[in-house]
C-alpha cells in the first residue's frame, strides 16, 4: 500500500460508511416491501431478505438468497482465513507455538502449514456445536480482544511516550475510550442475555493459558542459553 498513513484512514472510514449506508439502504427496502409486523413474524428458519425476494420472484427467491449468502460468506471467509492464519506464523516466529508453522511457501510467501492448522482447528469446532452458539462464543472472544487491542493505545502511550508514531489515533484519548465503553457494554450484554455463551468463550480462551504459560517459558529458555 502506498502512503498508509494517508490511505489507510481512508479505506478504514471510507469502507465503514459504505458497509453502514448499505446496510441501512438494504433495511430501508426490508420494510418498503413487508410490514413491520411482517418482518417480525419472519420464521427463523428464513430470512427477512428471502421473505421480501419471495414478493417479486416467488419460489425462486430461495434459491437466490442461498446463493448469494454463499457468495457473500465465502468472500468473507477467504479474507479471514488468509489474515487470522498470519496470527499462528507470527506466535510459531516469536517462539510461542510450533516452529514448523513459520514455514512459508518459496513460491507465494504464504504461510501453508500455518493455514493448514487453522483448517484443522476450524473443522474440529465445526463438529463440536451447533453454527450459532460457536459464532456466538467467537464474536464473545473477538470483542474481548478488541477491547484489549484498544487498551493497548493507552498503555504504550505512556510506556512509549517518545516512540515515532506515523499514524495516531483519531481523537485519542476520547474516541478510543468511548469505544472501550460500547465494547465492556457489549461483553456484559453478552453474559445476561447469552451467559452460556459466553462463558464457553470464556473457558476456550482459558483453555489456552497453560500453552502459552509453556511456550513462553520454552522460548525464554532457548534465549538464555543463545545468550
Amino acid at each position: 500500500m502506498r502512503d498508509p498513513q494517508r490511505n489507510l484512514p481512508r479505506a478504514f472510514v471510507g469502507g465503514t460508511l459504505t458497509v453502514a449506508a448499505l446496510y441501512l439502504f438494504v433495511n430501508v427496502a426490508y420494510y418498503y416491501a413487508l410490514a413491520p409486523l411482517e418482518v417480525a413474524s419472519v420464521p427463523a428458519s428464513s430470512s427477512v431478505a428471502t421473505e421480501v425476494l419471495k414478493k417479486f420472484l416467488g419460489p425462486l427467491a430461495v434459491s437466490m438468497t442461498a446463493v448469494a449468502l454463499m457468495i457473500s460468506s465465502f468472500g468473507a471467509l477467504h479474507a479471514s482465513v488468509l489474515a487470522n492464519s498470519r496470527i499462528p506464523f507470527a506466535m510459531a516466529r516469536d517462539g510461542l507455538f510450533f516452529r514448523g508453522l513459520t514455514r512459508l511457501s518459496p513460491r507465494t510467501n504464504v504461510p501453508v502449514r500455518a493455514i493448514l492448522a487453522q483448517a484443522a482447528w476450524a473443522s474440529l469446532l465445526a463438529l463440536s456445536g451447533s453454527y450459532d452458539a460457536l459464532t456466538d462464543s467467537v464474536i464473545f472472544s473477538s470483542w474481548l480482544f478488541y477491547g484489549l487491542v484498544t487498551a493497548s493505545l493507552f498503555v504504550f502511550r505512556r510506556k512509549l511516550a517518545d516512540a515515532p508514531r506515523p499514524y495516531r489515533a483519531f481523537g485519542y484519548p476520547f474516541v478510543p475510550m468511548i469505544f472501550l465503553l460500547a465494547t465492556a457494554a457489549l461483553l456484559i450484554n453478552t453474559f445476561v442475555a447469552a451467559p452460556h455463551e459466553a462463558i464457553r468463550g470464556v473457558v476456550l480462551l482459558a483453555a489456552g493459558l497453560p500453552f502459552y504459560w509453556y511456550w513462553s517459558r520454552r522460548s525464554g529458555e532457548g534465549a538464555c542459553k543463545n545468550v
